[in-house]
């Protein structure tokens, strides 16, 4: 776990921001995330009352908020949780939660979210998370640091198993190792030069890429139409939880957002939707209940920031109980400089963002002569770009039709590989 020193007053919510986007750009508070999910994909049919939610998140408790605010849209969710959110549950598994989704007019919605998640503190340190109840420091994810930590020491090639292999007592450690292992292995990756964001990223990469082909196994598009959303959860909590402390945040940053609808897909840039304001924020975290207008908000340009209480977490996680704190507003005051591209949600070129056709699935047995398919990146709001492909001819990327939007620290927009 990475420490840092914070360079900022821990209640300069949009300070904090930019720090978690220095390293995730496209992270959003995850009440303004959820907000623009919901927006966004009511348009294109799907609500709580005729879609099922499938989560995917790490086994960790502290997912739990992630968790809480897609069920307060979706209703009780089908989850197939994993170490690190590694995907094991299958066919079986999604074919079971497909099986629970409301039918309207003969047609069923399914909504897939999938996030490996990383802490990185109100002071900036990276891995470190104060949980409720312990005075030591803790790590998330503490998988991900486990296999960071053998990839250092052994390298990816050793841990590179025949799919099917596991260790009986510790199987899906083994398995998210494995197909860790041989992601590192497709993208060349440098094993020396990882930290705790870059596997987290490629967590993020390889778990959607398995969700995308399990979904091309398991979904008929003449009967279903389905959304998916994936990227990373992002715990910003406060190196003391406690009455009266610091704000405690939650962001998620956005890798994949689209619908397929009618056998149709359409790519969503969630960056260009606009976000609530703190006062709209306030009222749906409120419920039917009066508003408390003492929990930290923050307005920047397209963004809006919320705290989670700490009454919340108390209630929420094991190893505490204790009253509702209350903090000084924190509101830069700035405004949105630009008009938000709201009637211009993109859609991305259409073999941009479709699934890493040549990166090794769950079931291939022979990945090597995949694996050495020549490649070249494209324009797309990922979070970390692979050494190897920084090394290539920048006159060989190929670029997209249109540039997301910047990230709250005008970030420009990362690269990944697109197979030829």
């Amino acid at each position: 776990m990475a420490s840092t020193k914070a360079s900022w007053d821990e209640n300069n919510l949009n300070a904090r921001h930019s720090q978690v986007a220095g390293y995730f750009p496209t992270a959003l508070g995850v009440d303004d995330f959820i907000a623009r999910v919901e927006v966004v994909l009511s348009g294109f049919g799907f609500n709580g009352d005729n879609s099922i939610a499938m989560t995917n998140l790490c086994r960790d408790e502290v997912t739990t908020i992630l968790k809480d605010k897609i069920e307060a849209v979706f209703g009780g969710s089908f989850n197939t949780n994993g170490l690190g959110a590694v995907l094991t549950c299958g066919v079986t598994g999604m074919k079971a939660g497909l099986s629970h989704s409301p039918t309207i007019s003969g047609r069923e919605r399914y909504v897939f979210f999938s996030f490996p998640h990383i802490a990185i503190d109100s002071q900036g340190n990276i891995g470190t998370i104060t949980r409720p109840g312990r005075d030591s420091k803790s790590c998330a994810c503490g998988a991900l640091q486990k296999c960071l930590n053998e990839f250092r020491a052994e390298g990816y090639d050793v841990n590179c198993k025949v799919p099917g292999e596991h260790d009986p007592l510790d199987p899906e450690y083994s398995i998210l190792k494995q197909r860790l292992a041989r992601r590192l292995r497709y993208e060349r990756s440098d094993t020396s030069k990882l930290d705790l964001p870059s596997i987290t990223a490629l967590a993020e990469r390889t778990i959607t890429n398995d969700l995308e082909y399990l979904l091309e196994k398991v979904i008929d598009t003449n009967q279903a139409d389905y959304a998916v959303v994936t990227g990373v959860q992002i715990h910003n909590w406060a190196t003391a939880l406690e009455q009266g402390g610091m704000p405690s945040l939650e962001f998620v940053a956005f890798s994949k957002c689209y619908v397929v609808v009618n056998g149709q897909k359409m790519h969503i840039n969630l960056v260009k939707v606009p976000p609530l304001s703190p006062r709209q924020l306030l009222a749906l975290a409120s419920g039917n209940g009066p508003v408390d207008k003492n929990i930290a908000v923050s307005h920047s340009v397209g963004a809006t920031l919320q705290e989670i209480p700490f009454s919340y977490l108390s209630s929420r996680l094991p190893g505490a109980t204790a009253p509702a704190y209350h903090t000084v507003q924190a509101n830069s005051g700035k405004a949105l400089d630009l008009w938000p591209g709201w009637q211009n949600v993109m859609r991305s070129h259409p073999t941009q963002q479709e699934r890493d056709i040549n990166a090794p699935n769950v079931d291939d047995v022979d990945q090597e002569g995949k694996e050495a398919a020549e490649y070249t990146p494209v324009a797309y709001p990922s979070f970390q770009v692979p050494s190897t492909l920084l090394a290539q001819d920048p006159s060989k990327w190929s670029s997209a039709p249109e540039a997301s939007a910047p990230a709250p620290n005008n970030s420009a927009a990362m690269a990944i590989p697109e197979r030829k």
